[in-house]
């Protein structure tokens, strides 16, 4: 005796020589699908990845071994023909005043050796306490030049630090100023002043 499974209503059975050909109604599918809850969806497997932070150590060490990488590293690109004007000058000025005081040097040492050169002079000064007043004036200067050359190295790497760090700041776009006249009193006067209430909002 042959044995009939039981048909559920969701589905169509046709018998075609022998064969049992099953139909499941669209309207199942449709129902199936629109039944599965996305919100139990397995999401373990998902690594969220954060963007790696601007580096302020960087930023001074790219600066501190060529000065404008650690500006070029921030995305300050502009700053870079600053710094290398700074240096520029900075550096013409202590070639200038070494080699003066270098030359004024020599002329005087010479004007006041043990064997005298009393024709020793330098850009046309040939007495001796004419050297010295030149020679002391440009080793005054070429000690301000290479001072002036290291801070402005040091402030080139200040500059780079500076800016890596405020670059981490999340400013708030409801950062608001508004004012508002008021009237200033005293405790100690019976009397009152116009005056300007400046109110900060972040």
């Amino acid at each position: 005796m042959p044995l009939v499974a039981p048909m559920d209503s969701n589905l169509n059975s046709t018998r075609d020589s022998g064969n049992v050909n099953v139909v499941i109604k669209k309207d199942t599918v449709t129902q199936s699908i629109a039944s599965f809850d996305t919100s139990t969806a397995d999401t373990s497997n998902h690594v969220t990845v954060k963007a790696p932070l601007h580096s302020a150590k960087k930023a001074a060490y790219l600066s501190a071994v060529l000065p404008g990488l650690g500006q070029a590293y921030n995305k300050k690109y502009w700053k870079i023909p600053i710094i290398y004007a700074g240096f520029g000058g900075l550096g013409y000025a202590l070639y200038y005043t070494s080699s003066n005081f270098q030359g004024y040097r020599g002329a005087y040492r010479q004007q006041v050796a043990l064997v005298p050169n009393y024709n020793a002079s330098y850009n046309g000064v040939a007495d001796a306490a004419t050297l010295k007043v030149y020679r002391d004036y440009f080793k005054k200067y070429l000690d301000i030049s290479a001072i002036g050359v290291g801070v402005w190295y040091l402030l080139n790497l200040v500059d780079a630090t500076v800016d890596a760090h405020l670059m981490g700041w999340n400013l708030r776009d409801d950062l608001s100023v508004s004012w508002n006249p008021t009237l200033i009193t005293s405790p100690n006067y019976n009397s009152a002043a116009a005056g300007i209430a400046v109110t900060l909002h972040f």
